[in-house]
């Protein structure tokens, strides 16, 4: 698409139903500020004429951005006053400034015609609100946009843009959840999650050994930005999503897992990605990659986040072989993560999605059952991440309708010869 098939496009803003934040700081942890470059961003879509109405929105997102969990998104990011030389940390000043509400047209096109379109990367290019902390003033800038869009055919979308700062996709996925929930008039929503501590994924190796010494290589250090929170890439990075039926996974798991090679269909999907990017980058720039998995706990915060590498050996280079690294040999580096940026004192930033080639695991996301808008399901959801560096990200999604999908962030010159090479191996 050349000319921007949107319209009609306003702005406005909601804040609390009544004061919540007495503005009252919420300090970022270490883990907040190594995801501060990138952004959750998601498109709900749903075919047909719904009971539902941007009024009914805004009336729904007062009493959301009350509840105590949800104070801090409606804040504001801050420097603190600071006299001294040292760089000084940024927190979110929750003064209920509020989020901001974008209502849109699609006069061209039915949700279902959209949906046919091959091109998936149109959906967060027009039908999310492109918001950046910084522009224009890091001070004014809301951590969250929502964009409802009507199509021609009485359908919508509904565009969510989420500062990484608040959360990963479960946090924003969650907080879209309850939005479904107070517009469906469940009440007060009640989110359950293990009261014990438990990875998502295969258990995690052995993590860094203890030295002050020690730095993660599954984020990169970079100069800080400023005030304008988005890295910059040397290149143009696009989106693209491949559709795996089950007859494709099926076949995928016959052929690489086994009684003697007990792999999960992630790790077998994982692997296909990253031998497909061994066979176009070579060995220098792909035999590191970074896994982000999470624990379920009673929160759904960046610090559930738990940030992993895997090193590939020479001698590796099969799918099986790497899927068998993937399973079994991550090392964790939270610990390390951590300890780098607090030592950094905000000197620099960093980039953790596409520091090195990242995988993103989202089966703890149920994306479209999750969230319901008066018994009505979404018919399709897509979740991408942006301010992706330049080795790319892969999010794999839970099993649907369509099996799998998995949505990449990758160079552009990459992506071309990606999609021959995923399907010459899935052949």
């Amino acid at each position: 698409m050349k000319a921007s098939p949107v319209t009609d496009v306003k702005v406005s803003s909601v804040v609390p139903a009544s004061v919540t934040g007495e503005n009252k700081p919420r300090h970022l942890t270490a883990m907040d500020l190594a995801m501060k470059l990138h952004y959750v961003r998601a498109v709900y879509f749903f075919k047909g004429t719904r009971d539902f109405t941007l009024t009914d929105l805004k009336d729904n997102m007062f009493p959301l951005l009350q509840l105590q969990c949800y104070g801090h998104v409606a804040g504001r990011i801050r420097m603190p006053d600071n006299d001294s030389s040292a760089p000084a940390l940024p927190f979110i000043r929750c003064n209920d400034s509020g989020t901001r509400v974008v209502e849109a047209k699609v006069d061209g096109f039915t949700v279902e015609e959209w949906l046919d379109l091959e091109d998936r990367s149109i959906d967060h290019q027009y039908l999310v609100y492109d918001h950046v902390l910084g522009d224009p003033d890091l001070i004014f800038s809301p951590l969250v946009f929502l964009q409802i869009t009507q199509f021609k055919c009485g359908g919508f979308s509904i565009g969510l843009s989420w500062a990484h700062v608040l959360g990963d996709v479960l946090s924003a996925s969650t907080f879209m959840k309850t939005m479904g929930q107070l517009l469906s008039s469940y009440g007060p929503p009640k989110l359950v999650y293990p009261t014990k501590s438990v990875l998502t994924s295969h258990a995690i190796g052995q993590g860094h050994d203890d030295n002050d010494d020690d730095e993660a290589i599954s984020i990169k250090k970079i100069e800080s930005v400023g005030e304008y929170w988005l890295p910059t890439n040397k290149w143009n990075m696009r989106r693209f999503v491949f559709n795996f039926s089950h007859d494709q996974t099926d076949r995928l798991m016959a052929k690489y897992a086994g009684p003697n090679q007990p792999f999960s269909e992630v790790d077998v999907l994982y692997a296909l990605m990253w031998k497909s990017l061994l066979n176009i980058r070579g060995d220098k720039e792909t035999n590191v990659i970074t896994i982000c998995d999470r624990k379920m706990s009673s929160t759904c915060w960046n610090d559930d986040l738990v940030i992993s590498v895997v090193e590939r050996k020479d001698e590796a280079v099969e799918i099986s072989e790497l899927a068998a690294l993937i399973a079994g040999k991550k090392i964790e580096e939270n610990g390390v993560i951590k300890r780098m940026i607090e030592q950094d004192k905000g000197s620099s930033d960093f980039i953790t999605y596409g520091a090195n080639l990242t995988f993103v695991n989202l089966d703890m996301v149920d994306m479209c059952h999750d969230f319901e808008i008066k018994g009505a399901k979404p018919d399709f959801v897509n979740y991408t991440i942006h301010g992706v560096g330049d080795k790319g990200v892969v999010l794999v999604f839970p099993k649907g309708k369509l099996a799998r999908i998995v949505s990449v962030v990758m160079l552009e010159e990459d992506l071309a010869k990606l999609k021959v090479e995923v399907n010459n191996l899935i052949m």
